[in-house]
């Protein structure tokens, strides 16, 4: 195993890119080396679970609205990316985090929390139940999973995972900024919804969020923080994906 996290910071990439990136992460991460990318992405973007139904997302006011609608690798529910930071982590299926679902859960939101928490900020991880009695919220951001980070009661970091042979992967979307109205377009909701669901942080504690969790993660995982800079290409094999209906649903 590599000595340190390599760290991707500072990364502003389309959407397509950022999704195919992660295959790429877990195949360096199923040789030895764990990898970290924290991003923004360059415009609004719904990204839906591998498993989910295309049709739990207003595709007509996305299309509408020119917000592409992708597919990503993990299970989970739908996220419009916005205003928002990417944070992805592989890992070898060796490391103790990646032992169970819940484990590499717990380390990686627990990581969080610390560095949110060091903020000043109230920070509490969810309590298990979903978006409804009967059936899951097709919004990411409905769902207070043990997976999910809350503040004041409502969510502010959405997680989901991708498990390999010998790598997994785990990532999650921690929200800077909130577009409400944008939001419930995009997935056909009323904005109360979307404002009783979702919680950004503060301004003042969104500028330097992205190295403080980078380095609790760095910290929770055992590794010393190795910055590198991006890759200047991702692998045409990933990328080829998203020219298909099954992962760009709008391209």
């Amino acid at each position: 195993m590599e000595d340190g996290l390599l760290y991707y910071s500072g990364w502003t990439l389309e959407a397509k890119v950022a999704l195919a990136f992660e295959e790429e992460q877990l195949a360096t991460a199923a040789q030895g080396s764990p990898v970290l990318v924290c991003s923004s992405w360059e415009r609004p973007v719904m990204v839906i679970g591998y498993g989910q139904a295309a049709e739990s997302v207003s595709l007509p006011a996305c299309q509408r609205l020119a917000i592409p609608v992708l597919r990503r690798i993990t299970g989970g529910t739908g996220v419009l990316h916005h205003q928002a930071i990417s944070i992805s982590l592989a890992l070898p299926s060796s490391h103790p985090w990646a032992a169970t679902i819940s484990s590499l859960y717990d380390g990686f939101t627990e990581s969080i929390r610390a560095a949110l928490s060091g903020k000043g900020l109230t920070i509490e991880r969810g309590h298990g139940h979903g978006g409804g009695p009967r059936e899951r919220s097709p919004i990411c951001f409905e769902d207070q999973l043990t997976e999910s980070l809350l503040t004041g009661g409502r969510k502010v970091l959405g997680c989901a995972q991708a498990r390999r042979n010998r790598s997994v992967l785990v990532h999650g979307t921690l929200l800077l900024g909130l577009d409400a109205k944008l939001q419930a377009a995009a997935f056909g909701v009323e904005e109360e919804r979307i404002i009783n669901a979702m919680a950004p942080l503060p301004p003042e504690c969104s500028a330097s969020a992205e190295n403080d969790i980078a380095r609790r993660l760095a910290e929770g995982a055992g590794f010393p923080l190795v910055k590198a800079e991006p890759p200047k290409t991702v692998s045409a094999e990933y990328l080829a994906r998203y020219s298909t209906r099954r992962w760009a649903l709008l391209p």
